[in-house]
């Protein structure tokens, strides 16, 4: 009986070295698509990060413009409150103000209201923010700004 035939050691290199080009191609392309992966995620995520960004600072500048009409509203309330007490010697009601043609934006609504003879107080919402901003007028104010108004959102 005859051994069995051993393949050559040239035949065993051959196979061997047909084999190595193809893990070292498959492994670079394994490699090629993990960093293609990678890339994909981290630019996923700058890209939720900017728009996350974006509706913060558009919100935040829809509310600065909400507040800065709404304080408008009440230095207009605090003029026509100051020509009131002048003629009335106290300060008008809301209902008494309206009556003499003080009208709010439509986007804008008074949650509270109050006046004596020495003080008034005025509570106005922005409807489209939700801000709300209450401002106080008292006997001695020089101006709309004496008491700023102090809004909440």
């Amino acid at each position: 009986m005859t051994p069995p035939r051993r393949p050559s050691t040239l035949a065993a290199d051959r196979f061997s070295a047909a084999s190595r080009p193809r893990a070292v191609t498959t492994r670079a392309a394994q490699s090629q698509q993990d960093g293609q992966i990678v890339t994909s995620i981290i630019v996923a995520f700058v890209l939720v990060m900017l728009v996350v960004a974006s509706a913060r600072v558009r919100g935040s500048m829809r509310t600065s413009k909400s507040i800065a009409a709404v304080t408008g509203t009440l230095n207009t309330v605090h003029e026509r409150q100051s020509t009131f007490r002048l003629l009335n010697q106290r300060f008008a009601t809301w209902r008494e103000l309206e009556a003499r043609g003080m009208r709010l934006p439509l986007d804008q609504a008074v949650k509270q209201s109050n006046a004596t003879a020495s003080h008034w107080f005025l509570s106005v919402q922005d409807s489209v923010t939700g801000v709300i901003c209450d401002k106080t007028g008292e006997l001695f104010d020089d101006g709309p700004n004496d008491h700023r108004p102090v809004c909440r959102d």
